[in-house]
């Protein structure tokens, strides 16, 4: 019970995250469209460029965690596939907690270095906007990233799975369930 009311959180934190990377990217859209208007009555957006950046900044960072519980992003297991089931497990296990403990590091370093240019009043050159403000919006994504790479670490190591008890997302290996136990079939 507690681990599918974690994945029901970790889904609606993914999917939040992606749906507001949805409306950037929606914006965009219409920025890139509007500028093309504007340019051809030679009044183009100044800012567009620099809007476009912050935007692509955030849209990027929000959908990497709904990307990864959706296991879109690609894997190369060119070393990996000879290796025996178990041993896939736990390089799997491996990779998502050094993943997890690398965004929660770049996490803490990125909003260290917004609050430095918050603290000395950085501004974007065009707007004149206050941007590292933004930065935080690029933290929430990577601390999200974590989050989910954090989550299947935990799967991992009890045996569970997000989506059902007959396969492991992961490494794609076949589990049998014996006795309420969740084991790993070599």
């Amino acid at each position: 019970m507690f681990f599918e009311r974690l994945v029901v959180i970790e889904k609606k934190l993914c999917l939040s995250g992606m749906i507001i990377s949805g409306a950037l990217l929606l914006g965009l859209i219409i920025l890139a469209a509007c500028n093309m208007v504007c340019r051809l009555l030679d009044m183009p957006i100044s800012a567009s460029y620099e809007l476009s950046g912050f935007a692509g900044a955030l849209m990027a960072a929000l959908a990497l965690a709904e990307t990864q519980r959706q296991r879109g992003h690609v894997e190369l297991d060119f070393f990996t596939r000879s290796y025996s089931l178990r041993a896939r497990r736990w390089v799997g296990t491996f990779n998502v907690f050094t993943g997890a403990l690398l965004m929660f590091v770049l996490a803490y370093q990125l909003s260290f270095r917004a609050a430095s240019l918050l603290k000395a009043g950085e501004v974007s050159e065009t707007l004149k906007f206050s941007y590292p403000w933004l930065m935080y919006g690029v933290v929430l994504g990577l601390l999200l990233l974590g989050l989910s790479f954090l989550i299947d670490f935990i799967l991992l190591l009890v045996g569970k799975d997000k989506n059902s008890e007959k396969m492991n997302e992961v490494c794609d290996e076949p589990v049998q369930e014996q006795n309420g136990a969740i084991t790993i079939d070599d």
